[in-house]
């Protein structure tokens, strides 16, 4: 199964992946790293680091950010880029049910179905 690194402003992501785990009624796999407004870059590109080394599994990991152009985005693109893993950013709900449901896939499979849940889940009524 990829690892899932969802990293956030704040606890976002936290709160994003609990309410999935409410909605498929067990607890995900999925790690979520807060970042703070006032973060030191170095300490926080350290534990992003340490926790995507700690994620991966055999076939690798997707990191999920919320805000394209943020300091978790930014810090965490830094980070897996360093390592080879994809990040997608514009985090919802649709998108995190999505990877979920499709962790045995690689994660550059998985980033593209995180693109998908995510624009999916986008409607206007």
């Amino acid at each position: 199964m990829t690892g899932i690194v969802v990293v956030t402003h704040a606890a976002l992501g936290e709160a994003v992946r609990h309410e999935a785990e409410n909605i498929l009624g067990y607890a995900l796999p999925v790690v979520t790293v807060a970042v703070s407004y006032r973060t030191q870059i170095e300490a926080t590109l350290k534990h992003l680091r340490e926790t995507f080394a700690r994620s991966a599994d055999a076939q690798g990991l997707l990191v999920i950010t919320d805000l394209p152009g943020a300091t978790p985005h930014n810090l965490a693109t830094q980070a897996a880029q360093a390592m080879g893993y994809p990040v997608v950013s514009g985090l919802n709900l649709p998108m995190l049910l999505k990877v979920t449901n499709h962790a045995d896939n690689p994660p550059a499979e998985l980033a593209q179905l995180a693109v998908a849940g995510g624009t999916q889940g986008v409607v206007q009524s």
